[in-house]
């Protein structure tokens, strides 16, 4: 029986209050949160086996919106494949602001996904992200806190009443996106959040 392929690295980077996030002070000093997703995917030692481990990312009629994005109908371990993204990273980090007397939703989320390109894109993932965004988030180009973005909205998948802010951050060296969920978010929570991210891309 032939050995599996190893296509695909997976690493849970731990969760909880004290893990290591890539950004700082997504919330405000005062701000109570959990973890909730904190782990990364990276090639594995037959990658570049096509015939076991091949992948490829949708063309753009074949970019599905009614999932969560970047709405490539793949898993995170195919998706790193396709991508050509030598890491991806994936957080997920909730807040705990009590409880509505009405039982509305008072919290907020956020979904960050960053892919690694090495200063290249052998696979042209940062198109495939623009395409999709447009596409599934109605997304229009902006710069947000001095990067190249796309801004738009999806479905709430947390709850939310109201639809969900999608950013993707198109940097050469990183391509990231964004998805601020629960509640609705104030201008000034929002720009504390974007900002913090905006300031590790800036790093990197």
């Amino acid at each position: 029986m032939p050995e599996a392929a190893q296509c695909v690295t997976h690493q849970d980077l731990g969760q909880g209050a004290g893990v290591d996030l890539p950004f700082k002070n997504l919330f405000g000093e005062r701000v109570a949160h959990g973890v909730d997703v904190n782990d990364e995917f990276a090639p594995g030692a037959d990658a570049t086996d096509v015939g076991r481990c091949g992948a490829v990312l949708p063309g753009g009629d074949e970019v599905w919106c009614g999932q969560p994005a970047p709405w490539a109908s793949l898993g995170y371990d195919k998706f790193t494949i396709a991508s050509g993204a030598t890491r991806v990273r994936r957080v997920g980090v909730s807040t705990d602001e009590g409880r509505s007397s009405s039982g509305g939703q008072v919290s907020r989320s956020l979904s960050y996904v960053e892919l690694e390109l090495g200063g290249a894109d052998p696979k042209g993932v940062a198109d495939f992200l623009q395409r999709a965004f447009r596409r599934c988030a109605e997304g229009t180009p902006a710069h947000v806190h001095g990067l190249p973005a796309i801004t738009g909205n999806v479905p709430s998948m947390s709850g939310g009443v109201h639809e969900a802010e999608a950013v993707a951050f198109l940097t050469p060296k990183r391509v990231a996106w964004v998805i601020l969920d629960g509640r609705r978010w104030t201008a000034a929570e929002r720009n504390q959040a974007l900002g913090a991210i905006a300031a590790h891309l800036h790093q990197v």
